[in-house]
């Protein structure tokens, strides 16, 4: 069971009519599974104290699986739960009783779990950890001042509870992000283009320059950027100094803005133009940042989380040192999800697809790090002039799907109820559902598929072709029409349905 500690808990203090409705919620929903509310909700501190697409900043990260993690600033714990299914104990700081045992609550039925109401000075804590964990809580601790002092004194003074080669993880917007160029809202004080207008609010943005010091001057030798994106709060993706966006990044992101009323720029269509002129690290959302002393850093240089599945099919994908790649579940209860990736993979490749090859290790699939391009980033570097060069590669990729599976009977389509009598074709025993140009790679005219994660039965070989030509024509517009497409494969009868 989780232990709530409260003797340190400090006088009570007002609790907002949200926070009273998501503790409300929690109560009412002990397993966790928060989708009907959300579903219902269009609070955004409900839906970012409740939903799982958070866990993405912690679900790709590697630490020791004997790590005793101290968490400063918990919330509600839409954290906590990640940190404690990867660590082998967590201890959690929550400065309101009323949060604190929220948290608990939440997590009841977990064994490795220490909540304590109040603020970290007054727990009088002898305990050294191997990591401390700070989400958004370094931008508060200096009242929104922009004086690099209280913040400099905060980090040091977290040493007292680091063990010599601990590290902290510290997750911050940058003032300079994006978003902000676009008129998005600052966190802290609600004004358009951020804290750029000089505006001072209940919290500080960070540039890279400065956050960098800053842990420099915290008395930390070591330091690792990492940027994920959109931002910290609901990451998609995350890159490093060593592995930047290239030209997948728009296959990979979906931006959101809780209140976008204040846009004047879609971010989005601006990201091209900063890679190009290598202004990403100055200009990501937010940064996580790793620092320490003689500590040993995660060696993920690349990552993809999915966590908008459901925990039984969200998944992060993983480059480690440009030599291998590994995909594993969010969260324990996605190892099955690892499992049928890897007898799709290992079907398609008895069908004689080239796939990339891949190995079970525990819940993980290692494969190797492929050096060519997907073939969704080399459609994106055609012209007009290379018409007969795509509908060739359109032609083969058909083939591998009609390849991919045996053939069932008509009668047996899945799909057949929503278009009776229409020419559905053939019909795949098991169809591969991700056989498109984002999961496939291209290496001199080869077609090599990996990430194949979903699969249906009796399903028409147009299906996965239709997703095909659904995810690509929208860079394929300026080179051949949708409806030659269409055409092409059979799919004009059907492609409503």
């Amino acid at each position: 069971m989780a232990k709530l500690h409260t003797s340190f808990a400090g006088p009570a203090m007002p609790v907002s009519q949200v926070d009273q409705d998501i503790d409300r919620f929690i109560t009412a929903h002990a397993d966790r599974n928060f989708d009907e509310v959300l579903e219902e909700e269009d609070r955004w501190q409900v839906f970012f104290q409740l939903t799982d697409l958070r866990t993405g900043l912690f679900g790709w990260y590697e630490m020791p699986p004997d790590a005793d993690v101290l968490e400063i600033g918990a919330g509600f714990g839409a954290l906590t739960g990640i940190l404690c299914e990867k660590a082998a104990h967590v201890t959690v700081t929550e400065r309101a009783l009323f949060r604190a045992r929220a948290i608990t609550k939440r997590y009841a039925d977990y064994t490795n779990l220490d909540v304590y109401a109040g603020d970290l000075p007054d727990l009088h804590f002898v305990r050294k950890y191997d990591v401390i964990v700070l989400t958004g809580f370094l931008s508060i601790v200096g009242d929104g001042s922009s004086d690099e002092e209280p913040y400099i004194s905060y980090l040091k003074s977290l040493q007292a509870y680091l063990k010599s080669d601990g590290r902290i993880l510290i997750a911050v917007d940058n003032r300079f992000g994006l978003k902000y160029f676009c008129g998005a809202r600052d966190p802290y004080r609600h004004e358009p283009f951020g804290e750029l207008s000089g505006a001072q609010g209940k919290g500080h943005l960070f540039t890279h320059h400065e956050l960098s010091d800053i842990v420099r001057a915290a008395g930390y030798s070591q330091q690792k950027f990492y940027y994920p994106l959109p931002d910290y709060r609901i990451p998609q993706v995350v890159y490093t100094d060593a592995h930047l966006p290239g030209s997948d990044l728009h296959e990979r992101l979906i931006p959101y803005d809780p209140s976008a009323d204040t846009r004047v720029l879609p971010e989005s269509e601006l990201y091209d133009d900063i890679l190009a002129n290598e202004a990403f690290p100055f200009m990501a959302n937010s940064f996580f940042v790793e620092c320490g002393n003689g500590a040993e850093f995660c060696p993920v240089e690349y990552a993809v989380i999915t966590a908008d599945r459901g925990p039984q099919s969200s998944v992060v994908t993983s480059v480690i040192g440009h030599k291998k790649v590994c995909k594993k579940p969010l969260s324990s209860a996605g190892s099955g999800a690892i499992e049928s990736l890897a007898r799709n993979m290992a079907a398609l490749a008895e069908r004689g697809l080239e796939t990339v090859p891949c190995r079970l290790e525990g819940d993980t699939l290692v494969m190797p790090y492929v050096e060519v391009p997907t073939l969704a980033s080399y459609l994106q570097h055609l012209n007009s002039r290379d018409k007969d060069k795509v509908l060739a590669i359109f032609d083969r990729l058909w083939a591998s799907i009609l390849q991919s599976s045996a053939p069932a009977p008509d009668a047996d389509n899945a799909l057949l109820y929503m278009a009776e009598g229409a020419d559905w074709g053939v019909i795949l025993r098991q169809a591969y559902m991700e056989m498109m140009p984002m999961n496939t790679f291209y290496d001199d005219g080869k077609l090599i598929f990996f990430d194949q994660e979903f699969m249906r039965e009796n399903y028409p070989a147009k299906y996965p072709m239709f997703r095909a030509v659904y995810y690509s024509y929208g860079y394929l517009d300026s080179i051949v029409s949708l409806d030659e497409l269409k055409e092409r494969y059979g799919l004009t009868g059907v492609w409503e349905a």
